[in-house]
């Protein structure tokens, strides 16, 4: 008999010792794949929130299974989350899929038809269906996409460089982070941010919940930066545990982001608190910024905004009053249609007062100069960035059009036209790694995509029919606890695996994106003969290290000594460019106001405020989608662990007392949310709270059926700078279900 384990069991970190006996059918196939034996000790990360390079876990297993995680101690980020704890549980799900699947119905039929079929056979049906389509419309035509989790990439983005199409996106190009780095390196060149440290002593923090949003060490070091002294401003609309904490809370309307950062940005221009020394120096566009600021008085921006005059200077004054730092947010602003512009315009206040790579202030991350994101864990060279930076293959990108400063600027393409590119013509087949169509606003219009393509294929965890109805083969993916791939990075220290073998016939991503690159190329060479370890290595080996020595230290993560060690204004010397001179990685070398890549394309140069949809009569309230829960990250757990699943079984939506009490709304009701944009109506529970203010209210997406709020927002007002969905712009309106 299954015993009964209750959710307090598993978060007190009882570890998983019962997974055994929980999930049978999954662990006798685990047992079998390896008999019994002492206990042993393996090392892997979580990926459940892909805080990349994520949080440490330590597992003791017997034979092949896994029967206890605990705390990786060593690792930087050490401290294990409930959606962590519970990363064993969805191993041993017995709904995981295990073997290759391949339809056999038409496209469309109500049943798929799926056949079990071995991995020959399915490699050498990607192969041939992906060089047909190549053959006949062009290598471009194949859309290579890289979903949740973000590990595959790497070998993704090489399978497409040297299957030849410049078409290759993850879901950071669709609608999450990538659009506040493409804000940033418009104006600076490249990503430069800093949370609360300990020599800041303000440090402001924009439009993130980093209590529930990342790992457990940020609030921690927030609590204890802010026992020390250091100041901290707010803004976001919400009253979030990280609000609470602030000095000054800047809590505007939804969408009115833009228009608080030039009133803050008007301040230290009148109060004569710009470093003129650093700006004359190291920036341009400046007289041009001073014109257009002038306009955002502290009334009108109270007006704007809702904040009030006197916040708005105070912040002002006291982020000028620095070192300070910024936290800038990775997907909340972005996703509005003027995100990106309202994320630049948050962005210059660093400028403006000389924080900038500076101790206390905001920094530019200190990388190897081949390196390119600290979360995906590859370089340039790996994936061949040039070729994909040159002209003609930006030509051959279907976001040539659509968002041409980002076809300039960005390597990964954006998708988001998908439909568009499918009808067309120019778009043809589909390879898809951890995909979710549910990613994307109006999902049916990209269900229908993928079914008029001539071929499509996806790897995951779990069958997942919302996105993998009308595909052609969906592939068994290895999880956490059975990758090898990719190391892990943490600074200036390297971390690799020790993991289990997979269960099943999964295969770990890395291996499937190398085996179908071997496969279409006919080089098995290039491909690393399929070897996870062996394509880590080709970039460890470069750093003076390997992925064996690696893992050898293990439990310890230890410095990497060829890592740049920690320096600071490194625009000064020449530590940021490629050409190694003094500047930043813009078109002009210095920090630009005025973006001549935004100019060059016909839009204004400067982050230009743009007013949101405002509400209606009809649609009073401003949704926030997407936003986060502590135990919870969008789609990625709804049912795969069922402990998280527990904790909030249902679409559930913040709302605060005075909207609540304004439609007979209770804490629990049941409601509808509609938006003007589909006749659809979209079903939810509410928390009454007053961390939201009256006119708002937030959601998660990636619920199913009439759960699903990402079709409450439209395929249009995207953000021409980036690209990117407007899904914190719609109004909606909320009413209470019948019983």
């Amino acid at each position: 008999m299954t015993p009964s384990v209750s959710r307090r069991t598993l978060v007190k970190g009882a570890g998983a010792s019962f997974a055994a006996s929980l999930f049978s059918p999954v662990t006798r196939a685990a047992e079998a794949a390896a008999p019994a034996s002492e206990e042993w000790s393996g090392w892997t990360i979580c990926d459940s929130c892909n805080h990349m390079p994520m949080c440490g876990i330590h597992f003791r297993a017997k034979g092949n299974t896994v029967i206890r995680i605990e705390n990786w101690k060593e690792h930087p980020n050490h401290f294990l989350c409930s959606k962590g704890i519970s990363t064993l549980q969805r191993l041993y799900n017995p709904n995981r899929l295990l073997y290759p699947l391949k339809r056999t119905a038409p496209k469309g039929a109500k049943d798929p038809g799926w056949v079990r079929i071995g991995w020959d056979e399915a490699i050498a049906m990607i192969a041939k269906n992906l060089n047909e389509v190549k053959a006949k419309y062009g290598a471009e035509t194949v859309l290579f996409y890289c979903g949740d989790p973000k590990e595959p990439r790497p070998p993704v983005m090489r399978l497409a460089r040297y299957f030849g199409s410049p078409n290759y996106c993850c879901e950071s190009s669709v609608a999450c982070n990538l659009a506040y780095v493409h804000a940033q390196e418009l104006s600076f060149g490249g990503e430069v941010s800093g949370g609360p440290n300990g020599k800041a002593k303000c440090t402001m923090i924009v439009g993130k919940n980093g209590s529930w949003a990342s790992p457990h060490g940020f609030y921690r070091n927030l609590l204890a930066q802010k026992a020390r002294g250091l100041k901290l401003i707010v803004s976001d609309p919400r009253r979030t545990k990280v609000a609470e904490l602030a000095d000054v809370h800047l809590q505007p309307r939804a969408g009115t982001d833009g228009a608080v950062a030039w009133g803050m940005i008007r301040v230290l221009v009148k109060e004569n608190l710009v470093k003129r020394d650093f700006v004359d120096q190291w920036c341009t566009g400046y007289e041009e910024l001073v014109k257009y600021c002038e306009r955002f008085t502290p009334e009108y921006v109270e007006a704007e905004t809702g904040v009030p005059a006197e916040n708005i200077i105070q912040a002002a004054r006291l982020f000028a009053d620095g070192p300070s730092s910024m936290m800038l947010p990775g997907q909340s602003i972005p996703h509005q249609g003027n995100g990106c512009n309202n994320v630049r315009a948050y962005s210059l206040l660093m400028a403006l007062t000389g924080n900038v790579d500076n101790a206390g202030g905001s920094t530019f991350e200190d990388w190897p100069e081949d390196y390119v994101r600290w979360d995906e864990g590859y370089t340039r060279s790996f994936i061949d960035q040039k070729w994909f930076n040159e002209p003609e293959q930006k030509a051959k990108r279907i976001d040539r059009e659509f968002a041409p400063v980002w076809n300039e600027m960005q390597v990964l393409c954006n998708p988001n036209k998908l439909p568009e590119m499918v009808e067309a013509g120019r778009i043809h087949a589909f390879a898809g790694f951890g995909t979710n169509i549910l990613i994307w606003p109006s999902p049916d219009e990209y269900k229908a995509a993928m079914r008029k393509m001539d071929f499509s294929f996806a790897t995951d965890y779990f069958y997942r029919d919302d996105t993998h109805h009308d595909m052609d083969l969906v592939l068994p993916a290895a999880m956490n606890f059975e990758r090898y791939a990719p190391f892990g990075t943490h600074g200036r220290k390297v971390s690799a695996r020790k993991p289990v073998k997979p269960l099943g016939e999964a295969w770990e991503d890395w291996k499937i994106a190398l085996t179908i690159g071997a496969a279409c190329t006919g080089d098995s060479d290039l491909f690393f003969g399929g070897d996870p370890v062996k394509a880590c290595d080709s970039i460890l080996n470069g750093w003076g290290t390997s992925y064996a020595e690696r893992q050898a230290m293990l439990p310890n993560v230890n410095v990497c000594e060829w890592f740049p060690k920690p320096a600071t204004e490194k625009y000064a010397k020449g530590l940021l460019r490629f050409d190694h001179k003094p500047g930043f990685r813009t078109p002009s070398g210095k920090i630009e106001f005025v973006s001549s890549v935004q100019a060059k394309h016909g839009f204004p140069g400067l982050p230009e405020y743009t007013p949101a949809p405002k509400p209606t009569a009809e649609y009073p309230l401003k949704l926030l989608n997407g936003t986060r829960r502590p135990y919870i990250t969008h789609s990625k757990t709804r049912g795969d662990q069922p402990y998280l699943l527990e904790l909030e079984p249902e679409s559930v939506i913040n709302m605060s007392p005075d909207d609540a009490a304004a439609r007979g709304i209770a804490e629990g009701d049941q409601v509808w949310i509609t938006s003007p944009y589909t006749s659809k109506k979209v079903r939810a529970r509410v928390r009454v709270t007053i961390m939201m203010q009256p006119g708002l209210i937030d959601a998660q997406y990636g619920w199913r059926g009439d759960q699903e709020t990402q079709d409450l927002i439209p395929r249009k007002g995207w953000d021409p700078i980036s690209g990117y969905p407007c899904c914190n712009d719609v109004c909606v309106q909320v009413t209470k279900a019948q019983a």
